[in-house]
Parts: structure tokens; sequence; C-alpha cells
């Protein structure tokens, strides 16, 4: 399966690839325990929640990245 900023959080967790790219910018988040109930979300959602800790500039670069991953 593709990696992309449209997979969901559950997908992105399952490939250590993309779970390296998120975890440069917020070293931890990968493990969070409260990530429960937003693991159907895609990413470019739950990224723009205010409440994820990511600056516009870092989802991004985030996106940018698990883009290119598979492409």
């Amino acid at each position: 399966m593709a990696i992309s900023q449209k997979s969901k959080l559950k997908e992105i967790l399952e490939d250590p690839r993309a779970v390296a790219i998120i975890e440069e910018y917020k070293p931890g988040f990968a493990s969070d325990p409260q990530l429960g109930p937003v693991m159907g979300m895609r990413m470019n959602l739950l990224l723009k929640f205010p409440q994820s800790g990511f600056s516009k500039e870092d989802r991004e670069d985030i996106f940018a990245k698990l883009d290119a991953l598979d492409a």
C-alpha cells in the first residue's frame, strides 16, 4: 500500500519509514496513547488540528516527505 498524506493514521503507524518522518518533528507522537480514537483519520486532516502541535511549515514538510515515500 502506498503511503501519502492522505493515508490514515493507522496505515502511517504501520510503516516504519512514515513513523520516522513524523518522529523527526515530534518525538513520541507515534506512541501517544491518545491516538486511539483518531486511527481512522487521514494524516492531512489530523495534523491540521491545533491539538496536534504541528506548525504549518512542519505539516507541509511532513506531507511532502510522506508523498515522496512511494512516488
